[in-house]
């Protein structure tokens, strides 16, 4: 896919840009579009200068609006790969409607347009889908959707929507599920940003119940590598787990935040929030075995060029400021 047409549906968000970025650093002769609605978590910014050269054509669109996108469709691509949803559970406790339309009516309009238009479609995911997974749980692609939170159920509702258009349609579509990503650009109300954005102004950090939920962290840039050698390989109607392997309770995480940045911010636990999984664990070996080993920076290396790179650029955390981000902000961290 060296010189392939490539349609970046929500482009402008974090694991969006983010792979954007390393597709055309490693795929010059590659043309990129990119589409997305620019909400509250998506910054034309986060692409640069790919943008100031026109190395990536932009369209402000919506996924969920069907004749805004069509009018994107007719540019003729060799793939779509979607990005586009919204990300954070907390969010999805008070909003379902948004992460419905975002995550189950875009995905929809994504799969019917590329079935017009004859396109391959790749589904980023989620690990959340799957559920909470015990001590000795280790869930394949296989494994039964379980999702807890009302994010996690839009994403298993769009994953079963992919399903369903390769058995109906015998659409060539492909589902990748990862495990939490981290890394420059992402929208700070996620926990790393976030915390480094506390830690730096002296604020407590809101600790869910005990703090030892247990993640597995993929760096994105890693996990943006991975889409890579997939995407040149495209493998039609197939799961993909893309998963990181070292796992760490939201206190260690945090307490090599505290490390690196120097804060001296105290831990407030807060109440845990509603049907907070308590792990997950997903197997990537159907990658591996296909694509090769899976690269992994180590979480130390990896935190320590995030939180380099939040320092660096801290005009990131003046996205905290906007009327929606501040407001769910108050309503949820401070009224614990």
């Amino acid at each position: 896919m060296a010189d392939s047409s490539i349609l970046v549906c929500g482009g402008c968000g974090f694991i969006g840009s983010n792979f954007v970025r390393v597709l055309a650093e490693q795929r010059p002769q590659a043309r990129i579009t990119v589409a997305d609605a620019l909400s509250y978590a998506g910054y034309t910014d986060n692409l640069g200068d790919l943008l100031d050269n026109r190395r990536v054509v932009f369209f402000l669109r919506n996924i969920a609006e069907y004749e805004g996108m069509r009018e994107v469709f007719h540019n003729s691509y060799d793939l779509v790969i979607n990005f586009a949803a919204e990300t954070h559970v907390d969010r999805s406790l008070y909003n379902t409607s948004s992460f419905v339309r975002a995550n189950v009516v875009g995905v929809d309009v994504l799969l019917a347009l590329c079935r017009e238009f004859n396109v391959p479609f790749l589904q980023i995911s989620t690990d959340e889908v799957y559920g909470p997974a015990g001590e000795k749980d280790c869930f394949t692609e296989e494994a039964q959707l379980k999702p807890s939170s009302p994010y996690a159920a839009s994403k298993a509702a769009a994953d079963l929507l992919v399903q369903s258009a390769i058995r109906t349609f015998g659409q060539d579509v492909a589902i990748v599920r990862t495990t939490n990503n981290y890394g420059p650009r992402q929208f700070p109300e996620k926990l790393i940003p976030y915390f480094i954005h506390l830690l730096q102004q002296g604020q407590p950090l809101p600790v869910y119940g005990d703090g030892l939920q247990k993640r597995c962290w993929l760096h994105v840039e890693d996990f943006c590598s991975a889409l890579l050698k997939l995407i040149a390989d495209f493998p039609s109607r197939e799961i993909f787990n893309i998963g990181a392997t070292s796992e760490y309770t939201n206190l260690e995480v945090i307490e090599s935040l505290i490390r690196l940045t120097g804060g001296r911010s105290p831990v407030n636990h807060v109440a845990d929030r509603p049907a907070h999984d308590r792990r997950y664990w997903i197997d990537s070996s159907k990658f591996i075995a296909r694509y090769g080993a899976l690269t992994q920076r180590d979480l130390r290396s990896g935190l320590e060029s995030t939180v380099k790179w939040y320092l660096d650029n801290p005009r990131i955390f003046e996205r905290l400021g906007g009327n929606e981000a501040q407001s769910f902000e108050q309503s949820h961290y401070h009224h614990q």
